[in-house]
């Protein structure tokens, strides 16, 4: 059994709300979006994340640094989190979706290494150690919109912005929840 976390939402569904329909409200959108979507309903959800622990020590970082990379596995979206950053043990029932992927380290190698090769200027030292993975379920908020068709827009429940690159994700995860 994997360990498994969460972050906690810092957005009201009322603030959610107001995410999108600021976003909706938005000059592309009046002029692109001809068949106007209603926000019919929105829930909190929580994505799966592989999350890892690594140790990076680079020129610069002689004493290295520790770090949690959060990596979604459908799309690859990543997230770099300080070691201190907090997460919770799941203790109550939350909206979660199945993790559906397995754990790739060599994604979370990557990520870190590349991220640091692109702070260095000296390139030749740059070593990255994953030491941990786990699940962590990150929250969003799903704004359901319809007019002639369906459609969703998510916002990311910690920092309160729309975020249009989950979106496929998110689908992929409802299709599977739905043909369970």
């Amino acid at each position: 059994m994997c360990i498994q976390s969460y972050v906690k939402p810092e957005l009201d569904k009322d603030e959610a709300v107001h995410s999108i329909m600021q976003h909706r409200s938005g000059l592309v959108m009046k002029l692109f979006d001809h068949n106007r979507k209603k926000l019919k309903s929105i829930e909190l959800v929580y994505l799966p994340f592989w999350c890892y622990g690594y140790r990076l020590v680079s020129n610069t970082l002689k004493d290295g640094i520790k770090g949690k990379v959060a990596i979604e596995p459908i799309t690859n979206q990543s997230a770099i989190l300080p070691v201190e950053y907090p997460t919770y043990p799941i203790e109550t029932v939350l909206n979660t979706f199945e993790v559906t992927k397995e754990k790739d380290p060599s994604a979370a190698h990557q990520v870190i290494y590349w991220e640091a090769f692109y702070k260095e200027k000296k390139r030749e030292k740059i070593d990255v150690e994953i030491n941990s993975a786990w699940i962590l379920y990150m929250p969003y908020w799903i704004g359901y919109l319809q007019s002639d068709e369906i459609d969703i827009l998510a916002v990311d429940a910690v920092t309160g912005k729309v975020d249009l690159s989950i979106k496929d994700a998110l689908l992929q995860h409802i299709a599977h929840a739905s043909a369970i």
